[in-house]
């Protein structure tokens, strides 16, 4: 062979090596694990390894440094793609879902995006590993509510929109404020209401409930407590609160402050078949309220209840009952 065959000859390999690569980049982009532009990143902020997610209806969270704006991002799920998304039509970087068929649930998946600027540049980012696929956890409960049946028995009940499916509901409860909460009662599918056996009515306590089936958990209801509902709960009540009558239209309301950094107290009264009314206010930091000739009779029954209230307002303070002597 001569000079001038054999420089041909290596040109022409040369140029079938060069062709090849850049052929298996283009069709395999994530050979690459570097953007062609040094100064594009991505980085996915959620789910992240070994996270558990459900098969359907989870978004993967991720964002862009320096972009040029966005021309389209591909995902890909165990190594193979498995969608490409184009830009928004407004231009903005698109909404990725990491939506799966029902044979992933039970099954561990890694991937990773790779993101097109309009300016040629990409930049593939991290592979998330060890993602736990699962079905769809149920909702959470709501209206939950209770109702002392007797000096040791609440009732509590809830409703489920979505009860299709599920295996049961776990009901927890703390004793007081700051007690920990510990599972308490384990309900049925299709009941949505238990009692509790085990409540004596000179104990506080806190519940809340949350849903079961298969694939997992619900989120937790809100809390309710024998204090009664209407607050926040995110500061203490009240408690011990005691009530003497010292005459006939006069009665001293007693109960130890628990609370930290409260404004005031409300005090509220009512008699056994009516609604509350506030029947005084009581400055911060007191633990001693007198209801005196404001609207008191004698030989009546009076329930009373006390709530702190600060930047938000604590639960009531237990439920009180005194009598007025005659005169």
């Amino acid at each position: 062979m001569g000079k001038k065959s054999y420089y041909i000859a290596l040109l022409f390999s040369t140029m079938l090596v060069f062709i090849s690569g850049c052929t298996d980049l283009f069709l395999n982009p994530s050979s690459s694990s570097s953007s062609s532009s040094s100064k594009l990143a991505v980085k996915i902020s959620s789910p992240k390894s070994n996270d558990t997610v459900a098969y359907a209806g989870t978004d993967i969270s991720y964002n862009v440094s320096t972009d040029m704006g966005v021309y389209a991002v591909e995902l890909y799920i165990n190594g193979a793609i498995n969608k490409w998304t184009p830009a928004n039509s407004d231009g903005s970087k698109p909404t990725i879902p990491l939506t799966l068929d029902s044979t992933y649930i039970n099954s561990r998946i890694s991937y990773f995006l790779i993101y097109y600027d309009k300016d040629g540049s990409s930049a593939r980012s991290d592979t998330i590993k060890n993602v736990l696929i699962t079905g769809v956890p149920p909702v959470t409960p709501y209206n939950f509510s209770l109702l002392r049946v007797d000096n040791n028995v609440l009732n509590l009940s809830w409703k489920d929109s979505t009860a299709a499916g599920q295996t049961g509901y776990e009901i927890w409860r703390k004793r007081g404020f700051y007690g920990g909460y510990m599972l308490k009662l384990v309900a049925p599918p299709g009941t949505y209401n238990i009692n509790d056996d085990d409540a004596a009515d000179t104990t506080v306590y806190y519940y809340k409930i949350r849903s079961l089936n298969k694939y997992g958990t619900s989120n937790f209801s809100y809390e309710i407590n024998t204090y009664g509902d209407g607050a926040t709960h995110s500061i203490a009540p009240p408690t011990a609160l005691k009530a003497v009558a010292a005459g006939s239209t006069k009665i001293v309301l007693s109960w130890n402050d628990d609370v930290i950094g409260e404004n005031y107290f409300k005090i509220e009264r009512r008699y056994t078949w009516s609604n509350y009314i506030t029947a005084g206010l009581a400055n911060k930091n007191a633990n001693q309220f007198v209801d005196s000739a404001n609207g008191l009779t004698p030989s009546t029954g009076y329930y009373y209840r006390v709530k702190a209230i600060s930047g938000i307002d604590s639960s009531w303070s237990n439920e009180v009952y005194v009598q007025t002597p005659s005169q």
